[in-house]
């Protein structure tokens, strides 16, 4: 469109240039070489025209003769870029379809035809780890460092290298040089995190925490949960190193950070009692046991209380457990604060009840133990006590630090799993069994809501009472010791005068507590229901 405007404008001012040359008609006389020529005015404007092309077609013509070599050289150039590049793609193609030798045969022909672009060592490096050749993946990676185009290209390809040979120390270097060079790039930050927390650098985590959050490279309720674990990782090592004020004020920090973290909960909890901040530490518990019970945050409550006695004891509990009643641990802390107590019948009333939960049938090894102290301090039935405690060794497992990423199973929380070495894995939880449990013997006690009268224990071939399922196959047991007493199985004494060799007389069948016994001693319970009746 604005070359015919050009066009129109240029023809309109040549006409009118014609128009008034017509109109103011006039001779030119010119003397040349004993020439004399008067042409008149427009004739020697249009010869002067004519010249002017002539020399322009002139111009133009020797130079496209010149200039053909070089026209020559540029399209063999060109084609020779269009083939390397589709060298290139058809590389990049069977680098995505896993063809280590077709890649590796198009990156050496886009490598010839291209003559060595960034682009190529990129292609070339893909299809030597494609092909298992790492050496040769490391110094294609090494040479795109010498070109600042590529340097940060390579240092990716050298940082994932060393990932995959778990040689963290050397990825850390590498994500350390490409964060210098784009500090605001997404997967470089969330490296230099797990990497600095990884290597014991938490001061730099905790750096590169804040930094991702601001790019917004991490959801903020991540980044403040993390926060708490590097908080909670740093009281861990000040406790570890005896500086036990500066682990008390971190692991509060964390504790305040995240209220779901139950490690950060734990520590606050055992270092306010180790100071004897009661009340502090009693708040943690109560705090902590609606959304992550456990029985080391029940034993940590219990140790609040130092100078209460059992009954008071069961008073806490049960205002404790009613923060989360249908929790198990709630049922094993007031089973055993009752046990502690001597209410034997609420201690077995709890059991039952917890064994009817989801999850909870076989029950579990702490259930097996509580029971086997209940058999001995109630009727002094030392072969129930160490049939339950038989029944302990082959039960499922109790709560226990599993890993989320690798199921490996913890003594104690860290901020890396000790297996696989994953950052913020560990979780309270129950860990999975492989296999089928053992089958039940015939010689499984049983648990009831009250007990039964002490009987003579049985003949040798007499058949024991075994507990079924409502599928009707025997109960089956539970495990993983839970903190607080060991189990207390005493052995009945001998009487005196009593040898190994002698014949021993049968015991004497201990007297029968009254049924009402335990309701009279849990009538002082805070919030003690006695159980009703059965017909």
């Amino acid at each position: 469109m604005r070359r015919a405007i050009l066009f129109a404008v240029l023809a309109a001012a040549a006409s009118l240039a014609a128009y008034w040359l017509a109109l103011h008609p006039g001779q030119i006389s010119i003397q040349w070489l004993g020439y004399r020529l008067e042409p008149p005015i427009g004739l020697l404007v249009l010869a002067v025209l004519a010249f002017t092309v002539v020399v322009i077609l002139l111009y133009r013509v020797i130079r496209a003769i010149l200039g053909t070599p070089r026209r020559i050289g540029q399209a063999r150039t060109d084609s020779r870029r269009s083939r390397g590049y589709k060298a290139l793609s058809q590389g990049m193609v069977a680098v995505a379809a896993g063809d280590a030798q077709e890649a590796q045969r198009w990156s050496r022909r886009a490598e010839d035809l291209l003559e060595d672009p960034p682009i190529t060592l990129l292609l070339a490096a893909q299809a030597a780890q494609l092909n298992g050749d790492e050496k040769a993946a490391e110094k294609y990676f090494n040479a795109m460092l010498e070109k600042p185009e590529t340097r940060f290209l390579g240092l990716r390809g050298l940082l994932m290298q060393a990932l995959r040979e778990g040689d963290h120390q050397r990825a850390l270097g590498y994500v350390r040089q490409a964060h210098a060079l784009r500090p605001k790039t997404p997967w470089v930050v969330t490296n230099l995190f797990e990497l600095s927390q990884r290597s014991g650098d938490l001061e730099a985590a905790s750096a590169a925490l804040k930094q991702a959050v601001k790019i917004k490279a991490m959801d903020k309720a991540d980044a403040d949960h993390k926060g708490a674990v590097i908080t909670l990782a740093k009281a861990e090592r000040l406790l570890a190193e005896g500086q036990k004020e500066e682990a008390f004020t971190q692991a509060r920090l964390a504790d305040r950070s995240d209220p779901d973290l139950l490690a950060a909960a734990l520590l606050h909890a055992r270092l306010a009692v180790e100071r004897k901040a009661w009340k502090e530490a009693a708040k943690v518990v109560e705090r902590s046991w609606p959304r992550t019970p456990s029985a080391e945050l029940a034993a940590l409550y219990r140790a609040a209380a130092p100078e209460a006695k059992p009954l008071e004891q069961v008073k806490r509990f049960t205002r404790l457990a009613a923060l989360n009643p249908k929790h198990r641990e709630s049922h094993l802390a007031l089973a055993e604060a009752t046990l502690e107590a001597g209410l034997w019948g609420e201690a077995r009333r709890h059991l039952a009840e917890l064994v009817t939960l989801a999850g909870e049938d076989p029950p579990r090894a702490q259930v097996c133990r509580l029971m086997a102290r209940l058999e001995e301090a109630e009727r002094h039935d030392t072969a129930s006590a160490r049939r339950w405690l038989e029944r302990a060794a082959a039960a499922p497992p109790d709560p226990a630090w599993v890993c989320d990423s690798c199921g490996a199973v913890a003594s104690r929380w860290s901020a890396n799993c000790g297996s696989c070495g994953t950052f913020d894995s560990l979780d309270w939880r129950l860990p999975r069994r492989v296999g089928a449990l053992a089958a039940a013997g015939d010689d499984l006690p049983r648990i009831a809501a009250k007990a039964a009268p002490p009987v003579a224990p049985p003949a040798p071939h007499a058949a024991p009472v075994v507990e079924l399922s409502a599928a009707g196959t025997p109960r089956l047991p539970a495990v993983t010791p839970l903190p607080g007493p060991p189990d207390r199985v005493k052995p009945i004494a001998k009487p005196e005068g009593e040898g190994d060799g002698a014949q021993r007389p049968q015991a004497a069948e201990p007297a029968a507590r009254p049924a009402d016994d335990d309701d009279s001693d849990a009538a002082a319970v805070e919030g003690y229901m006695p159980p009703r009746p059965t017909s």
